[in-house]
C-alpha cells in the first residue's frame, strides 16, 4: 500500500493595533509571515504472513519567519569590526569620539519597502540608515530536510500471541518562528530609549540627558541556525498472557541534534573577570566595560548546537477484561543534554560540555498504575440494597517517581557559578524538608576558577500521589440518569516537596520552600437527560 501526501501550512501574525503614519506616538510593531511545505510518501510491505515492514520519507521546506516591513536588526559576529567599535570607559559609559554605536548590527532584507515606511517609526532616520542591509529577511537560511522512517512487526510463532516490533525515524521540529523573530523586534535602532535626569512629570523631556551608556539587551539569531531534529528508535516485545493480561517490554531512545540554546555571547571570559577582581576596588571596571563586543550589554544569541540523548527501559502490564481492569507501568530512564530547554543559558557560551548532565525533567524511576473495579451488583439482594449499595465503581491512579537532578550554585564576588564539591556523600540517610541533602559537601567556588561540582549532582525529592474515585449511575427514567461521584486527590495527603534551594549562600540552602497540593476531596452529581 503506497500513500503520498502534499501539504502547505501558512501563517500570519498581525498586530492588534492600527498604526497611522501621521500619528507622532505610533508604536513599533511587527507584521510577521511564515509558511511551510510538506510532502511525504510511505509504503507498507507484507513480506510474509508474520512479518510486515513499513517505510517512508518526509520532505519539509521551512523558511524562517520574517516581517513585511523588514524592521528588524540582527547582531552578526562576522559583521562586528573592533576597529570601528565605540570606546567604553571603566564606568561603562561611552566616551566621546569616533566609533560606530551599531557596530555588528545588520538590517533584514534590502531595507524597508516603500509601502511599509509609514508603519515604521524613524524609518528614514540617520540612525536607521546607518545600519547596513543584507541579512536574510528571517536572518538564517531556509531548511529543506528529508526525514526517513522505517518500522517492522514480526510474529515469531503461529499463535499470534506474541509480537516483536521495532522502528527508527528522524523528526524535524520547526523552530518557534515568531518567538525567535519577535526577540530582535526590540533591537536598536528601530527601538530606542532615552534616559533623562532631573526632569518632572509636567515636562519629562525638560530633564538633562544622562551619560551615554551601552545599548541594552540584544536578541540575536545565528545566521547559521539549523533546524533541530530527533532520531527516535525503539524495540519492543509484546505478549498476550492468560486471564486477559498483556505484557510489553520495550527499549526506547532518542538522540537530539541542533537543539536551540540562547547564551549571552557577550559575557567576558572568566579569566578577565578574575583579573578585574584582583585589582584594588577603586580600579575595578564595571561589567559592561569588560565585554568583548564594545557598546553592548548582554547579547543573547539563538544557536542550534546543543545535543541530547534519552534511553529507557519500559515495562507495561495491563488487564483488559473482567471485573477488574488495570494497567501497571514502570520506566527506568536517563535523559542527558547540554541544556533542558532553549531558554537555558550556559555559564560559558563557548563550552557546552560544562553544562552537560541530567536534564531538569529527568526522572530516573517512574511507576504508574491505574485500576477500575466493578463492585458487586448484589442482584439477589433486596431492591433497596441493590439500588443503593450495589453497582458502584472504584477507580484510582497511583503515581510514584524519583526526584529531579539539581545543580548547586554559589555567589562569589564576580557572579553566580557552579559551587565546589569538597567531598563526602551528597545524600543523607534521613532527608527532611529542611535538610534534603548534605549541604556540608559544597562551598562557594573561588573567583579564580569554575566550581568543581557537576551538573545535576543532587537528586531532589520525588513524587508520591494516590487518587481515588467512587462513582455510580442511578437510572431514574428511561432517558434520565443521575451519576454520583466522590473523588480524593492525593488521598493520603503526602507532602510532595518542590522549589528546592540550591544556592550555597542562601539561608534556606538544602531545604524545600514549597510543596505540591495537599489532599483534596470533592463530591459531585451529574443529571443526564
Amino acid at each position: 500500500m503506497l500513500f503520498v501526501c502534499l501539504s502547505r501550512a501558512q501563517s500570519s501574525v498581525l498586530p492588534k493595533l492600527k498604526v497611522s503614519p501621521d500619528r507622532p506616538d505610533h508604536r513599533f510593531i511587527g507584521m510577521f509571515r511564515f509558511w511551510q511545505d510538506d510532502a511525504y510518501v510511505t509504503d507498507q510491505w507484507k513480506v510474509t504472513r508474520r512479518l510486515s515492514i513499513e517505510a517512508g520519507i518526509r520532505f519539509q521546506y521551512m523558511p524562517p519567519a520574517y516581517t513585511t516591513a523588514n524592521n528588524l536588526t540582527n547582531f552578526v559576529v562576522s559583521a562586528y569590526n573592533p576597529a570601528n567599535a565605540v570606546s567604553v570607559n571603566s564606568k561603562g559609559v561611552l566616551t566621546v569620539g569616533a566609533g560606530n554605536l551599531y557596530d555588528g548590527l545588520v538590517r533584514a532584507g534590502n531595507g524597508i519597502p516603500a509601502d511599509q515606511i509609514g508603519r515604521v517609526p524613524d524609518a528614514t532616520s540617520q540612525s536607521v540608515l546607518s545600519v547596513p542591509v543584507g541579512a536574510p529577511r528571517g536572518f538564517y537560511n531556509p531548511a529543506h530536510p528529508f526525514a526517513p522512517r522505517v518500522s517492522f512487526a514480526w510474529s515469531p510463532d503461529s499463535s499470534g500471541k506474541m509480537a516483536i516490533r521495532g522502528g527508527f525515524g528522524v523528526f524535524y521540529d520547526r523552530i518557534d518562528e515568531t518567538g525567535i523573530v519577535q526577540g530582535p523586534l526590540t533591537n536598536p535602532p528601530f527601538a530606542q530609549s532615552v534616559t533623562l535626569q532631573n526632569g518632572n512629570l509636567a515636562d519629562p523631556s525638560g530633564g538633562n540627558a544622562a551619560a551615554l551608556a551601552v545599548l541594552g539587551t540584544i536578541r540575536a539569531i545565528s545566521p547559521y541556525l539549523q533546524t533541530p531534529y530527533v532520531m527516535n528508535y525503539s524495540l519492543s516485545v509484546q505478549r498476550e498472557l492468560p486471564k486477559g493480561l498483556f505484557l510489553e517490554v520495550a527499549y526506547v531512545g532518542n538522540q537530539g541534534r541542533h537543539l536551540d540554546r540562547a547564551p549571552d555571547i557577550n559575557t567576558p571570559a572568566f579569566s578577565i573577570l578574575a583579573a578585574n577582581y584582583s585589582l584594588p576596588s577603586s580600579q575595578q571596571a564595571v561589567l559592561n566595560s569588560l565585554r568583548p563586543y564594545k557598546g553592548y550589554s548582554s547579547i543573547y544569541m539563538r544557536l542550534s548546537d546543543a545535543n541530547s540523548n534519552y534511553n529507557a527501559l519500559q515495562l507495561y502490564l495491563t488487564k483488559r477484561k473482567g471485573w477488574l481492569t488495570s494497567t501497571v507501568s514502570y520506566t527506568y530512564s536517563k535523559s542527558l543534554a547540554d541544556g533542558s530547554s532553549e531558554t537555558d543559558t550556559s555559564v560559558d557560551a563557548n563550552n557546552r560540555s560544562f553544562n552537560y548532565g541530567p536534564t531538569t525533567f529527568d526522572r530516573r524511576h517512574i511507576f504508574a498504575a491505574t485500576f477500575d473495579v466493578a463492585l458487586p451488583r448484589l442482584r439477589n439482594a433486596a431492591a433497596w440494597r441493590r439500588s443503593i449499595i450495589g453497582g458502584w465503581n472504584l477507580s484510582g491512579v497511583v503515581h510514584l517517581q524519583s526526584g529531579p537532578y539539581l545543580s548547586i550554585t554559589g555567589v562569589n564576588a564576580i557572579g553566580t557559578w557552579r559551587a565546589d564539591y569538597i567531598g563526602g556523600s551528597v545524600a543523607v540517610s534521613d532527608p527532611t524538608a529542611s535538610h534534603l541533602f548534605n549541604t556540608a559537601a559544597f562551598k562557594v567556588s573561588p573567583v579564580s576558577r569554575y566550581g568543581t561540582s557537576g551538573a545535576g549532582i543532587v537528586e531532589g525529592p520525588g513524587l508520591e500521589n494516590f487518587d481515588f474515585s467512587l462513582a455510580k449511575q442511578f437510572p431514574i427514567r428511561e432517558r434520565i440518569t443521575l451519576r454520583v461521584q466522590a473523588d480524593a486527590f492525593n488521598a493520603f495527603n503526602h507532602v510532595n516537596l518542590t522549589t528546592i534551594s540550591t544556592e550555597v549562600t542562601s539561608l534556606s540552602f538544602g531545604s524545600a520552600t514549597a510543596a505540591g497540593p495537599g489532599r483534596q476531596l470533592q463530591i459531585g452529581a451529574k443529571l443526564r437527560f
